[in-house]
Order: structure tokens, then C-alpha cells, then sequence
């Protein structure tokens, strides 16, 4: 969790105290799809559409040839996207740290350094979740995505069954049984109000994860497994930089629709070039270290069709 502003130049005056800053969500995306190590920067997957789960081995006479399974798939290119940031430590802080002759001051100092590579760290992390979670939207089925029968946060609305019909197509079209739900902090308040959910905690509270310790990160504290599925909230934001009116914070998905999908690598991976890197080197001519660190990585999915938008919540 990011817990740390950057400190772009520290120096002595900014050593005096620590402000707490403003905590940022809980990040989980890689357990949808999880990191593989690939060494090259650029290659080729296979994006199954007709998978022939229900073909059956064929008899053969004796000496006869094999007869190939009638698969489709398309086969995709990838390029690598690499991910890099960094900060300086002047050399008058550095100089500073090294001055004290407190072990306790001097720890508390060193601290400062550490918690700036952590916040840079930490950004790469918030980068490669909303990348993520941007390729999960994006590829989610078209042909298989449902339309909720009204929005969750009203008494018509019936997320039991809007998410029961995105099972099936899931089912139907891949032949897989999803087990991830994901959905916004608002979708998991409209959901902790809905009559549908509020009969499954009060008659079923010792059934799935609603009894349990939640150990998974990500997982909803409030709403226990329903029809099979785990269901994850994204409340991790971005913000972007606006001269004329401040920050704004967008969130990695929209409150209007979730997304229901089987998660691990029969979806799909994201593959790792450089794991993330710390480098260290000094700039005389500004009279400071710098850091960088950086990891080149792209999530790919294999099976678009085990993906199944919820529009309308």
C-alpha cells in the first residue's frame, strides 16, 4: 500500500518530521493474471476462441495417421512495455544523515530514504494493477456480456441473477467455472444493501468466506462467496496532475459495470521481461544520488471468452 509522498530533493529542512500522507487502495490484479518470466521483449501467444474441450480422442485403424483436434485460435504478436521512475537524494541530506552521531537519529533518517525507494516502488506496483485491470475490461467478452436487469443500487435490481446469467455464458462459451466478481466500493455498498445479499449473509453467514478470516487480498470483507465467486473490490485510484484545478482521482474501473471472470493462467499471464530493478548512481554536476527503478512487463489474454461484462450495475 502506497503510505509516502515522493520527496523529489531531500534535504535537511524536509528531514525534521514525517507527515502521513493519504493511503492508497490494496493491489491484487496479479492474482488475475498471474506473472510469468519471459526473457524477450517482444513474441507470440495464442488466443483460443474454439476450444475443443467436447472433442473425443478418434479410433483409429491399425498403422493409420493421427487426425488433428479442429482447434481455432489466433495467433498475437506482443511487444514489452517498460515502466520506469525515479527520485534524487541531495547530497546535503546524505551529508546530513551521516553527520548524526544518534543511532536513533541516523535510523530515522535512513528511513526517510527507504520509504521514498518504497513509494517509487510502489507506483510500479499501482502501474502494472491498473495496466492489468485495463486488459481485463478491455477484452471482456462483447458477445457474452449481460445487461443488468436494473442498476444494483435499486430494489428492482437482481444481482444474483445478472450475475447467474454471466456464469452461464462463461460456462456455454468456454466451457469454465468463473470464480471472481469485480466490482467498485460502491458496487460492493449497493451490493452489502440489496435484499439479494442481505438473505444470503443472514441465512447462509456460516457458508464461504462471510464466516471466515478473509486472506486473500482484495477480497470483499462484507460479502461472502455467492454462486461460486470470489468478489474483489478495486478501490485503488490514479490521479492526474491539472494546472488550472488540482488533482483529480480516477478509479481503475467504473461504478456503472463488473466484471465476471475465471482469474489465474487459463486466462491469461503477464509476461515479465525485467522484474523490478533498483539502480543507484551518483550526479555530481546537481551534487546528489539518484534512484531509478523500473520493470518491463504486458499482460496478454489467452481465453477473451472466460471474461463477461456486467453492464449497467
Amino acid at each position: 500500500m502506497i503510505n509516502f509522498e515522493i520527496l523529489t530533493d531531500l534535504h535537511p529542512k524536509k528531514l525534521t518530521g514525517i507527515a502521513i500522507k493519504k493511503t492508497q487502495g490494496m493491489m491484487f490484479a496479479t492474482q488475475f493474471l498471474p506473472e510469468r518470466r519471459f526473457p524477450e521483449w517482444s513474441g507470440y501467444y495464442k488466443e483460443w476462441n474454439d476450444v475443443g474441450f467436447g472433442q473425443v480422442t478418434p479410433e483409429v485403424g491399425e498403422a493409420a495417421p493421427d487426425e488433428l483436434l479442429n482447434t481455432g485460435y489466433t495467433e498475437i504478436s506482443f511487444t514489452m512495455k517498460e515502466y520506469r521512475i525515479g527520485g534524487r537524494i541531495s547530497e546535503r541530506a546524505i551529508g546530513f544523515l551521516l553527520s548524526k552521531t544518534s543511532s536513533t537519529h541516523r535510523s530515522a533518517g535512513q528511513q526517510l530514504v527507504v520509504d521514498e525507494i518504497e513509494f517509487l516502488a510502489e507506483t510500479l506496483a499501482l502501474r502494472e494493477e491498473k495496466t492489468i485491470i485495463d486488459t481485463i475490461v478491455g477484452r471482456s467478452g462483447k458477445a457474452t456480456a449481460v445487461t443488468a436487469t436494473a442498476r444494483w443500487d435499486q430494489s428492482t435490481g437482481t444481482p444474483i441473477k445478472d450475475v447467474r446469467t454471466a456464469i452461464k455464458n462463461i460456462r456455454e462459451e468456454q466451457h469454465t467455472n468463473p470464480d471472481t466478481l469485480l466490482i467498485t466500493p460502491q458496487n460492493e455498498l449497493d451490493l452489502l444493501t440489496h435484499a439479494d445479499i442481505t438473505n444470503i449473509v443472514t441465512n447462509n453467514g456460516s457458508v464461504g468466506l462471510g464466516a471466515q478470516i478473509v486472506q486473500t487480498q482484495g477480497i470483499s470483507r462484507g460479502i461472502p462467496n455467492f454462486l461460486g465467486v470470489d468478489v474483489f473490490v478495486t478501490d485503488a485510484v490514479t490521479t492526474n496532475q491539472i494546472p488550472t484545478s488540482g488533482r483529480t482521482e480516477s478509479r481503475l474501473i467504473n461504478d456503472n459495470f463488473a466484471v465476471c471472470f475465471k482469474r489465474g493462467a487459463t486466462l491469461g499471464n503477464t509476461f515479465v521481461a525485467e522484474p523490478l530493478t533498483t539502480r543507484r548512481w551518483a550526479e555530481e554536476e546537481y551534487r546528489s544520488m539518484r534512484v531509478q527503478l523500473f520493470k518491463t512487463f504486458i499482460p496478454v489474454i489467452y481465453r477473451p471468452l472466460q471474461l463477461v461484462m456486467i453492464n449497467g450495475v
